[in-house]
Order: C-alpha cells, then sequence, then structure tokens
C-alpha cells in the first residue's frame, strides 16, 4: 500500500509537469493573492511557500508554510471561484500549474483515482488540524514541543524550519522560541544546525506537551 502511494504520487507529479505550466518565485514574491479568481492547483517542485491573510491592520498573519513535492490552491477542486488565502515565496521556488480538467482528465488516463489525487488535501487537513492543536497550549514549551514533534520529519527527523517561521506560526515571538529550543538542546531533546533542527527524543518532546492532558493517537 505504501509503496502504490509513492507510485501515484510520482504519477500525479509527473502529470504537473508534462501539462502544467512552469513558474520561477523569487523569496518574497506574490504568487496569488486572497480574492484573487481560483484558476490553477499548484505543485511545488523546489523551494517553500506561505499561506496568510492580512489583518484589519495590514498586519500579515502567517498560516502555514507548504514545502517541496506538495500542493496548494486546493479551491479549485472544491469548485471555490475566488482564493482563500494570500501566498508568497519564502525561497527561490520552481512550482508547475495546472487547471483543474487538465489535472482530472490525465489522472483518469493514468488511471489515478480520485482518492488518491485527494491524499494531499487530506494531508492539508492533518496539518492545520496540527496547527489548530498547537495554538491550544498555553505554555511556550508547550507550544514549541507539540510544533517540533508535528512537524518532524519521519524519516531523517529533521524540522526544516527557521527560527523566525517557527515564531511566525505559532505565534511565539522570536526571542521566546530561541529560548526555548536552547532548553530543549541542553535537555538533550534536539540539536540545531543551520535552518535546520534535528529532533533527538521525540518521546520526551511528548511528555512536555503531553502533560497538560494531550493525548496522542
Amino acid at each position: 500500500m505504501y509503496q502504490e502511494n509513492i507510485d501515484n504520487g510520482l504519477q500525479i507529479a509527473e502529470i504537473f509537469k508534462l501539462y502544467g505550466n512552469v513558474h520561477t518565485y523569487s523569496p518574497g514574491e506574490m504568487i496569488f493573492q486572497r480574492y484573487d479568481s481560483a484558476n490553477e492547483l499548484y505543485y511545488i517542485v523546489k523551494g517553500r511557500v506561505r499561506a496568510y491573510l492580512l489583518s484589519k491592520n495590514g498586519d500579515e498573519i502567517t498560516l502555514f508554510y507548504i514545502n517541496e513535492k506538495h500542493t496548494f490552491g486546493s479551491e479549485i477542486i472544491a469548485n471555490i471561484q475566488l482564493r482563500t488565502v494570500s501566498v508568497d515565496s519564502v525561497t527561490d521556488s520552481k512550482l508547475y500549474s495546472i487547471d483543474a480538467n487538465t489535472l482530472m482528465e490525465n489522472c483518469k488516463k493514468s488511471n489515478i483515482s480520485t482518492q488518491n489525487l485527494m491524499e494531499s488535501l487530506i494531508n492539508k487537513i492533518i496539518m492545520l488540524s496540527d496547527l489548530l492543536c498547537c495554538a491550544r497550549f498555553i505554555k511556550n514549551e508547550e507550544k514549541l514541543a507539540y510544533f517540533l514533534y508535528s512537524n518532524c520529519d519521519s524519516d531523517e527527523n529533521v524540522v526544516k524550519y527557521t527560527h523566525e517561521q517557527i515564531a511566525s506560526v505559532t505565534g511565539m515571538n522570536r526571542v521566546s522560541v530561541t529560548k526555548s529550543l536552547n532548553s530543549f538542546v541542553e535537555k538533550g531533546l534536539i540539536s540545531k544546525h543551520y535552518k535546520k533542527i534535528t529532533v533527538l527524543n521525540k518521546d520526551g518532546l511528548a511528555d512536555i506537551f503531553n502533560s497538560i492532558g494531550y493525548s496522542l493517537d
């Protein structure tokens, strides 16, 4: 089953590359804004993008980041006509975009089921639910421990977020993020590298946020 999911993921990526349009963006460059017409779905080949909203005061509120080998702009799948968030590029990025009809037609030709196509959307929902869970914690250490636990790459135990990016998503300030990370390093829970955090003890992180009664599946 796992290998089948990998193959389907590769097939979907190839459909974007064969039938979609390629785009490149520089750091900070706008990809689309909230209320723009929603015409295409995007696939990230290289880089990272950010979804955000503007407050009444015009401040940017970061909702989440999206990494390589993931899609965004899924409003078109749900037949939503306008963009619900704004998205810009965090790094130098390479994307492919495709309209819903072209994507669905070629998925059908390639025998990719709707269920497999929806996997990326389900993963997005899971990611958003993780962020909502993160927001419920009051103490910074609990909030950060949950963020690292839920955003840790399962193969390499790596969290590829900068201190500033973690702060923007969790609602902590950058100084608090750095202070808590240093505390986790001293406890042997993580190690820090340039733009990368390695989790050394996931159970230890879970012990921090489980202390207020949160239960893992």
